[in-house]
């Protein structure tokens, strides 16, 4: 059964932009896994520091083998600076 995710973003204050370029180029990694179907990036109209990313997955096995991949072990090292806190993740069966 497919698996929606609302992942909630948070940049700390004067990192929104290096942020939100590796969160961009993290987006182009993500689309070619295999259990991905949908992974987009908003970023808040009010609040910059903000960004939802919008993720459907195969499955919870599919979300699960996402959190390993080496590009996500890469983007979760090099932004750690630049995040206020752990993403909060809203899941969602369809």
């Amino acid at each position: 059964m497919p698996l929606l995710v609302f992942a909630s973003i948070t940049a700390r204050p004067g990192a929104e932009t290096n942020l939100k370029n590796a969160l961009r180029e993290l987006v182009q990694d993500v689309r070619t896994e295999a259990a991905c179907q949908l992974y987009e990036l908003y970023e808040s109209t009010e609040h910059p520091e903000r960004f939802i990313m919008h993720e459907r997955w195969d499955d919870e096995a599919g979300l699960l083998a996402h959190s390993q991949m080496p590009h996500m072990k890469t983007f979760g090292a090099t932004a750690k600076d630049w995040l206020a806190g752990p993403a909060e993740l809203t899941k969602v069966t369809i």
